[in-house]
C-alpha cells in the first residue's frame, strides 16, 4: 500500500468494521445478561412444573395403594416405584409419613407446603426437596415429597449458534460491503486532488510549462485546495521565468552574431596589412572567434528546440544509415588522435522524425566519447531494435562521470570539470541539444557508468 488512496481506504474501512464489531459486542453483552436471567427464570419455572407433575402422578398412585392395601404395600411401592433419581415419600395432611421414616428436611418441606399451599422445589443447605399436594382416587388429600430432585438439561436450541447466528453474519457482510463502498468513495474524493497534483507535477517535470491543475473548489475550503492554488501559482511563475530565460538566450545569441561578423571582417582586413609577426595572434583571434560562432549556433539551436518543435518537418528515414554516417565522420577525426570508433551495421530500422535533428543529437554524444576515451581505445556504438524501439548505445573507455552528477550532464552549460572542458572546447550545450532532440521524438536518453570504466549513453527512439 504505497499510495495515499489505498492507505486512506484501508484504514477507513478497517476502522469502520472494527467499530461496528465493537459496538455489536457491547450491545450484545448488554443484552445477553437480561436474556440469560430471563432464560434461567423460565427454565426454573419449567423445571419445577415438570418435577411437580411427576411427583403428583407418583403421589396419586401411592395414595391409592395406601388406601387399598395399607401402609406396608405403600412402603414397598415407594421403595421400587419412586421416580428416577428421586427418593419419594407419602405424607398425610397432618405431616405424618405414611411410607416409612423420612428425612427432616422433607418434613420441613411438607410443613412449608401445608402452610403456604403452593407446590414448589425447596433448596435447604444444598439439598433439593420438593413437596406437592395430591388427591387419592377416593378424593382424600395427601402430600407427596421427594429429595434429590434431578436437574433437567437446558434445551440447547435456545442458544444455538451463539454468539454469532446466521442472521448476524449476513448483516455483518452487508455492513462490511456498504462500509467498504463508502470508504472507497471517501478515499477517492479526498485523494483526487492529490492524484491530479501528481500528474501535473510529472507533466511539469517533462517540460510542459503550461500545466495547471483544475479542480472544482466549490464547497472545498481545505488545505488541499490551497495546495492546488499554490501549485498553479508556482507553475505560472516557473513558466514566466523559463520563457524569459529562453527569450534572453535567443536575443543575446542573435545580437552576438552582428559584432562577430564585423569581427571576422576586421580580422580579414588586419591580415592584409599586418606584419608576419602578427600572424600568430591573428590566428588565435580567428580560432576564438570560430569557437564563439559555434557556441552561438548551439545556443540558437537549443533555443529553437525548446521554443517551437512543430516547425520541424518529419520524414521517414533509415536510422542505421544516419548512425553509420555519424560513425564514419567521427572515426575519421578519431584516427588523428590515436582512437577509433567501432560500429556494426544492422538491418534497416525505419523511424519517422527529423533526420538532421537525430544526426546532430547522436553526433554530439559520439564526439564527446571520442574526446574523452583513452588513447589506443575504440568508442563502441551499437544499434538494435527492442520492443518496437531503436536502442543506440555509445560507450567510451574514459574516466567516466561521478555518480552524483550523472543526472545533471544534460543540463545546458553544465560542466563536470571546468578547466578540462574549456581546454577541449566544450561549452556544455551539446548534450542539452541531444536530450531535447530525443524528447521531441518521444524518446529518452540516459547516461550511466560502465562497470569496468567509461561512460555509456543510451538512446531509445520509437520506430515507425
Amino acid at each position: 500500500m504505497r499510495t495515499m488512496f489505498l492507505k486512506l481506504f484501508f484504514w477507513f474501512w478497517l476502522a469502520m468494521t472494527l467499530s461496528g464489531i465493537v459496538i455489536f459486542l457491547i450491545a450484545f453483552n448488554m443484552r445477553i445478561g437480561p436474556m440469560h436471567a430471563q432464560f434461567e427464570r423460565r427454565y426454573s419455572v419449567e423445571r419445577a412444573r415438570i418435577v411437580c407433575e411427576a411427583l403428583a402422578l407418583y403421589g396419586h398412585t401411592a395414595a391409592g395403594i395406601y388406601e387399598k392395601y395399607g401402609e406396608l404395600a405403600t412402603r414397598n411401592f415407594v421403595r421400587h416405584g419412586e421416580p428416577h433419581g428421586m427418593r419419594a415419600y407419602l405424607f398425610s395432611t397432618n405431616g405424618t409419613s405414611l411410607s416409612g421414616p423420612a428425612p427432616l428436611h422433607l418434613h420441613k418441606a411438607v410443613q412449608q407446603l401445608l402452610i403456604s399451599g403452593v407446590s414448589d422445589i425447596v433448596f435447604d443447605k444444598g439439598i433439593v426437596s420438593a413437596a406437592v399436594l395430591v388427591k387419592s382416587p377416593r378424593g382424600k388429600m395427601y402430600v407427596a415429597a421427594a429429595e434429590g430432585v434431578p436437574p433437567i438439561p437446558p434445551p440447547q436450541v435456545l442458544l444455538q449458534g451463539w454468539p454469532f447466528t446466521g442472521g448476524f453474519w449476513f448483516r455483518f457482510c452487508v455492513t462490511f460491503v456498504i462500509g467498504g463502498l463508502v470508504c472507497y468513495g471517501l478515499a477517492w474524493h479526498l485523494t483526487s486532488p492529490v492524484r491530479q497534483l501528481r500528474a501535473a507535477a510529472q507533466r511539469l517535470g517533462t517540460g510542459d510549462l503550461k500545466t495547471r491543475v483544475s479542480i472544482n473548489t466549490k464547497g472545498r475550503g481545505d488545505e488541499v485546495t490551497d495546495l492546488v492554488r499554490d501549485f498553479n501559482r508556482m507553475a505560472e511563475r516557473i513558466e514566466k521565468l523559463m520563457l524569459a530565460q529562453k527569450q534572453l538566450v535567443r536575443d543575446v545569441s542573435h545580437e552576438l552574431r552582428s559584432p562577430l561578423a564585423r569581427l571576422n571582417v576586421a580580422l580579414g582586413l588586419a591580415r592584409r596589412t599586418a606584419s608576419p609577426a602578427a600572424a600568430a595572434p591573428l590566428d588565435r583571434i580567428e580560432q576564438e572567434a570560430e569557437r564563439l560562432n559555434v557556441m552561438i549556433g548551439e545556443l540558437l539551436t537549443l533555443s529553437l528546440l525548446e521554443s517551437d518543435s512543430a516547425r520541424f518537418e518529419k520524414e521517414s528515414f533509415d536510422l542505421s544509415e544516419v548512425v553509420d554516417e555519424v560513425i564514419q565522420d567521427a572515426d575519421f577525426e578519431a584516427a588523428g588522435r590515436n582512437r577509433r570508433v567501432k560500429f556494426e551495421a544492422t538491418v534497416p530500422l525505419m523511424m519517422a522524425g527529423n533526420r538532421e535533428m537525430i544526426r546532430r543529437a547522436l553526433e554530439n554524444v559520439v564526439r564527446n566519447a571520442v574526446r574523452y576515451t583513452a588513447e589506443g581505445t575504440a568508442v563502441e556504438v551499437t544499434l538494435e531494435a527492442l520492443s518496437n524501439r531503436a536502442v543506440i548505445r555509445v560507450r567510451d573507455f574514459g574516466p567516466g562521470v561521478p555518480e552524483e552528477v550523472l543526472q545533471h550532464i544534460f543540463r545546458p552549460f553544465y560542466r563536470i570539470a571546468e578547466a578540462r572542458d574549456r581546454q577541449s572546447g566544450g561549452a556544455g550545450i551539446g548534450l542539452a541539444i541531444t536530450e531535447r532532440a530525443v524528447l521531441l521524438h518521444a524518446g529518452e536518453v540516459q547516461a550511466s557508468n560502465a562497470p569496468d570504466g567509461g561512460l555509456v549513453v543510451e538512446f531509445r527512439l520509437p520506430l515507425s
